[in-house]
């Protein structure tokens, strides 16, 4: 498919329809050879007439007698069961991709028509999108990084404030793996569980034994030179912040893009839902080197995840 548009009113034009949505969609999702997603047959499909509000849209039941269900490339996906135009959950999906730090719930039910509620959960069913599930293990020199997202105790109300003093107490902690010239993973780690046997784990569990890792002289990475090629250490305590080819500046730089994303475009985030919104972060960066156009269509060919409001919104 030619995609040759470079603004928003472009996009909008090009997906003027549902039918072109539906068309785009199965271009990505089935290379226009649809499969059922009840039972995985790859035998071709009876065409039936659509249901509902759109009556143009293309609209298949499986030929498998033990089967015999109807579907549409939304089923499936997180587009399931969502009574929003698909050309509006395109449009969300464009946006979420190439904002180099998000768009609110807010801002997005007024630029794609929605109550807020709504943009809310699309939100969150395309940040579910973006998240990698197999990643390959981060390799070369990895840098390695923790922080703290979330308001100071002192600048809470005091009935909301857990202990008294000004520190990082009630944050959500979280660390960083970034490969130089690569990618970056994230993993937001459970409140006052922010140590060695925690970390490690982590660590372990993302990065080759053949890289060579750098760090603060925080206590938790103690004794990984024993696992790992070589182990760097930047001493920040002692107000050393570069040591030859170590540093961790990479990491620090990614945070900064975080933090001022949270800040101010989302001004607040749970824990419960942090980690998403990490996934979101770390799927820009990752796709850095993508056009807009390479950022979204990468983005649409993770759809076959769902994400129920339920689960969602649940403890």
């Amino acid at each position: 498919m030619d995609f040759t548009f470079k603004t928003i009113s472009e996009f909008n034009d090009y997906f003027k329809d549902e039918k072109t949505c539906y068309e785009f969609l199965e271009n990505q999702r089935w290379n226009n050879e649809p499969v059922c997603p009840h039972c995985g047959s790859t035998k071709k499909p009876y065409k039936v007439k659509a249901r509902g509000k759109f009556t143009d849209i293309p609209s298949y039941r499986c030929s498998e007698r033990q089967c015999d269900l109807p579907f549409t490339v939304r089923t499936g996906s997180i587009f399931e069961g969502s009574k929003v135009e698909l050309r509006k959950w395109l449009q969300a999906s464009y946006e979420l991709s190439i904002s180099k730090k998000g768009i609110s719930s807010v801002e997005l039910a007024t630029r794609i028509g929605v109550s807020q509620k709504t943009a809310w959960f699309i939100n969150h069913r395309l940040r579910a999108m973006l998240t990698e599930t197999n990643p390959a293990l981060l390799t070369g020199e990895v840098e390695i990084d923790e922080t703290y997202v979330g308001g100071l105790e002192k600048n809470k109300h005091k009935s909301k404030r857990k202990l008294k003093g000004t520190g990082v107490t009630g944050k959500s902690p979280m660390i960083g793996l970034l490969q130089r010239e690569g990618k970056v993973v994230l993993k937001v780690i459970d409140k006052d569980s922010s140590n060695g046997e925690t970390i490690k784990p982590i660590v372990r569990n993302t990065v080759n034994k053949d890289a060579t890792i750098i760090t603060d002289g925080f206590g938790a990475y103690k004794d990984l030179n024993k696992e790992f090629k070589a182990h760097g250490i930047v001493r920040h305590d002692r107000g050393e912040y570069v040591n030859g080819n170590f540093h961790t500046n990479s990491i620090e730089g990614f945070w900064s893009i975080l933090k001022r994303g949270v800040i101010g475009t989302f001004h607040t985030v749970s824990h419960k839902h942090l980690q998403r919104y990490c996934d979101e972060f770390s799927y820009r960066y990752n796709n850095r080197d993508l056009t807009n156009i390479g950022k979204f269509t990468e983005s649409i060919k993770n759809c076959e995840k769902r994400l129920t409001y339920k689960s969602l919104t649940s403890n």
